[in-house]
């Protein structure tokens, strides 16, 4: 189980420091909306790229048999993990904060977010272990920095569920590779209306993310300087 003990009270990050992972938040989103668009023109001549701007499921399961099977697990595996450090920190630094922004930047994970690192339901932490390892994405991180998950356990469960996941999604990839095939080579032959479905569909998308990403960084501006 994973319980929250008593802390010494941790500062939340100057506000240059902040605005530096704002920015690195930012860029992660920005690389994978454009592994998304150019998805159609990197997968069979820049596969490797592909992978290192966006390492999605979909798009590990259409690369997986055009890269060399190390590089398949090493990219996607920094990839995947580029964004955790800066939520578990935030997380960390700022708790109460940090659950009112990631539920703005997140609307979905609202409910759950706030359950998990509550108090109020101590098997929510048992359940928090387990989502580090099945699906350690962004709110997870976070929550898992709000509650204090130590450290090594956090990165023992996040950097194991993340690698089988990618094996996993390798011997899946490797079971239906004609299917994977015929689906590629479709995308790859409307490619052009394919990017620009996916430019306009990603443009409204990132500019809804950077809106909820700069206004809900209110809640922890406003606490900068304060004892979490």
């Amino acid at each position: 189980a994973v319980r929250e003990t008593s802390h010494p009270p941790v500062a939340p990050f100057g506000k240059p420091v902040l605005i530096a992972v704002f920015v690195a938040i930012g860029l992660l989103i920005a690389a994978n909306n454009v592994g998304a668009i150019n998805f159609a023109r990197w997968v069979d001549t820049h596969p490797l790229l592909l992978l290192a701007f966006n390492s999605t499921n979909k798009i590990l399961l259409t690369v997986a048999g055009r890269v060399p099977e190390w590089l398949f697990i090493v990219v996607p595996l920094l990839r995947l993990l580029a964004p955790d450090p800066l939520f578990y920190a935030l997380g960390v630094r700022y708790r109460d904060a940090a659950v009112r922004w990631g539920a703005d930047l997140y609307p979905g994970s609202k409910d759950w977010l706030s359950e998990l690192t509550s108090g109020a339901n101590p098997g929510a932490h048992r359940t928090l272990a387990i989502l580090a390892f099945i699906a350690p994405n962004n709110p997870v991180c976070l929550a898992a920095g709000v509650i204090r998950m130590p450290p090594r356990l956090f990165w023992g469960l996040n950097i194991a569920g993340t690698l089988t996941r990618i094996v996993l999604i390798r011997l899946l990839a490797a079971v239906f590779a004609d299917q994977l095939d015929s689906v590629v080579d479709a995308i790859v032959k409307y490619q052009s209306w394919f990017t620009r479905i996916a430019l306009v569909v990603l443009a409204v998308y990132t500019v809804i993310q950077v809106k909820r990403l700069a206004g809900s960084a209110d809640d922890l501006t406003e606490v900068e300087g304060s004892e979490p």
